[in-house]
């Protein structure tokens, strides 16, 4: 085992679909393992002994959550970041040229000086309903895909091949459903807040499911900082004189998502959304501004909720907190 300085350590991990690429700062030290279940244990085997205090890699569509897993089961602080932080933080920090290496390298530089927030560990379950929500939403993406070519096929026997593989693919969602619902009754706490979520007019069983399954922090850390790690908190662009407009940017895309179908249903039927959303009209703001407005106060409802252990109660002057009423939560 290679000496290592007696100082904690930040340890970066490139991840790919074979390797993995570590490297720790600021001992300087690298190494590379399989991306498998040996290479992990590997990698524990060497990180033992070394005063850890955070791991950092990036969300790479999946092939990082084996390790993630094995390093969180051993004690181990992980932070998950998006990819698009990473290279801009190399960027600023001089590092243009790219290699699994220096991507490790970077990793743990940003760790550093950053010292993003360590995912919290989860459970065989969430992980489970996890991989059954990601998978509906892969099995619907191809069924609007599907449906769209319908459309602009001629020939009899392609035309039929597509209507037979829509049918099959309406069965897939059908059958998924179920299993996602299957498995949140069998947990207490997630059917329970389920029924708070679902209890808020324009969400529906699956934004509900889609938010126990990929936003676990709901309910735990305060409504702004929920925000942006979902990707509808915007971000000032000003300069001087200069006021640029306000954008959003990253976050969980599946959940962002969610959220601006939600909105839209909403906008509709939910007073405190509804009215939220022609104030901002009247104020000039553009429709899709507006909407995704209402996706992040929507957020903060639902926050608030699950926060406080209450289901959605119809607002009214009498009896509804000034809070709720405004269509905005204070952290309590």
């Amino acid at each position: 085992m290679v000496a290592i300085a007696p100082e904690r350590q930040i340890v970066g991990i490139d991840v790919s679909q074979a390797w993995l690429d570590i490297a720790l700062r600021p001992a300087g030290t690298y190494w590379r393992f399989a991306n498998q279940a040996q290479g992990w244990t590997e990698l524990m085997e060497q990180l033992k002994d070394i005063p850890t205090s955070l791991v950092v890699v990036e969300s790479t569509g999946g092939m990082e959550r084996g390790i993630v897993q094995a390093l969180q089961q051993a004690g181990i602080s992980v932070a998950v970041i998006n990819p698009k932080r990473a290279r801009d933080f190399a960027k600023a920090s001089g590092r243009l040229a790219k290699t699994d290496r220096i991507d490790a390298s970077v990793l743990a530089h940003f760790g550093q000086a950053m010292e993003p927030l360590p995912k919290p560990l989860s459970s065989e379950a969430q992980t489970a309903l996890s991989d059954l929500v990601n998978r509906r939403q892969q099995v619907v993406e191809m069924l609007n895909n599907e449906q769209r070519r319908l459309h602009s096929v001629r020939n009899r026997t392609a035309k039929a091949d597509i209507e037979t593989h829509i049918e099959w693919l309406k069965q897939r969602v059908k059958g998924l459903d179920e299993e996602i619902d299957q498995l949140r009754k069998e947990d207490a706490s997630w059917q329970q807040q389920f029924e708070w979520l679902t209890s808020v007019p324009g969400v529906g069983r699956v934004v509900a499911t889609t938010l126990l399954a990929a936003l676990p922090e709901m309910g735990q850390i305060p409504s702004k900082q929920l925000a942006s790690l979902v990707g509808i908190a915007p971000f000032n662009c000003d300069s001087g004189k200069m006021r640029g407009k306000r954008r959003i940017v990253g976050g969980r895309a599946l959940v962002r998502s969610a959220l601006y179908m939600s909105a839209l249903v909403a906008v509709q039927h939910n007073p405190v959304i509804s009215a939220f959303y022609q104030r901002l009209l009247t104020a000039g703001k553009a429709k899709k501004v507006a909407l995704i407005a209402c996706a992040h106060k929507l957020l903060g409802i639902l926050n608030a909720l699950v926060k406080q252990q209450i289901p959605w109660k119809i607002p009214s002057p009498q009896t509804s907190p000034h809070w709720l009423l405004r269509g905005q939560v204070i952290d309590k």
